[in-house]
C-alpha cells in the first residue's frame, strides 16, 4: 500500500511535514516502510527485521526459510588499497594490491547491509589451487557505526542510522595466506546478529551469582 505524500499526512494530523518526515525515516529504518525515488513509500508486508547467525553464510540462512535473499554488486575494481582504517588487520600482507567490490545486501527487497570485500590480488591464484574443501580461519570484529551520506544513499535509509559493523579477516588455516577482508555494515534496525559456542558451566560469567560467598556477604537479589 502507497503512502499519501508528506503534505496530506502534515496536513491531516495537523503536524509539521518536517514532523512527518522524521517519522517516515524512522519507519523506514525500522523496515515498516520501504521508500522508491520517484515512486513513493509503501507500507511493507511485514516487520522487517531479520535474524542473521554470524557463524552460519547469511543468504543460506534466509534462503532456507522462504526469503528470497541476493547480494547485488555495485562497485568493482581489479587494483586498489585497502582502506586505511582497516590495515592494521591484515599485517604483513599491507604492500599486496588488492581486488575490490562492493555489493548491496538484500532481503525481499529491501536493502539490509553494505559489504566492502578486498581480495589479494593473488588470491585467485591461491584458490584456484587450492580444494573447496581447503579449511580457513576468519577473525574479526564488530562495532557500532553511523551511516554517512553515501551509505544512507546505497541503503535507502536516513542518514546516521545506526550500522553494526562487522570486519572478517579470512587466511588459509595450512599458510596463514590471506584470502579475503571484508567488511559488512549492517542496519542496526534491521538485523538481529545471533552466534552460537560451546562452554562449560564454569565458563559462564554469572555463575558467581549463585556464589554462597555473596550471600554470607549480606548480598541479596533486587
Amino acid at each position: 500500500m502507497r503512502l499519501p505524500s508528506e503534505n496530506e499526512l502534515a496536513a491531516h494530523y495537523g503536524v509539521s511535514r518536517m514532523t512527518v518526515r522524521r517519522a517516515i525515516e524512522s519507519l523506514v529504518t525500522d523496515g515498516y516502510l520501504r521508500s522508491k525515488r520517484g515512486s513513493g513509500t509503501f507500507v511493507t508486508e511485514s516487520n522487517r527485521h531479520f535474524d542473521v547467525d554470524l557463524l552460519r553464510p547469511w543468504r543460506e540462512q534466509l534462503l532456507a526459510t522462504g526469503h528470497v535473499a541476493r547480494s547485488r554488486l555495485t562497485e568493482y575494481s581489479k587494483d586498489t588499497v585497502v582502506a586505511n582504517e582497516l590495515l592494521g588487520l591484515i599485517e604483513h600482507d599491507q604492500a599486496q594490491r588488492f581486488v575490490f567490490g562492493l555489493h548491496i545486501q538484500e532481503v525481499d527487497g529491501v536493502a539490509i547491509a553494505i559489504t566492502e570485500s578486498w581480495l589479494p590480488a593473488t588470491s585467485r591464484a591461491i584458490l584456484s589451487q587450492k580444494p573447496r574443501s581447503a579449511l580457513a580461519t576468519a577473525s574479526g570484529s564488530i562495532r557500532i557505526s553511523f551511516a554517512s551520506r553515501r551509505q544512507a544513499g546505497l541503503l535507502n535509509s536516513p542518514k546516521d542510522v545506526p550500522l553494526l559493523e562487522v570486519t572478517t579477516c579470512s587466511r588459509l588455516r595450512e599458510t596463514g595466506e590471506l584470502v579475503e577482508l571484508a567488511r559488512t555494515s549492517w542496519i542496526a534496525g534491521r538485523v538481529r546478529l545471533k552466534y552460537g559456542r560451546t562452554l562449560t558451566i564454569g565458563q559462564i560469567d554469572m555463575s558467581e551469582l549463585m556464589s554462597p560467598e555473596l550471600q554470607r556477604e549480606g548480598l541479596r537479589p533486587r
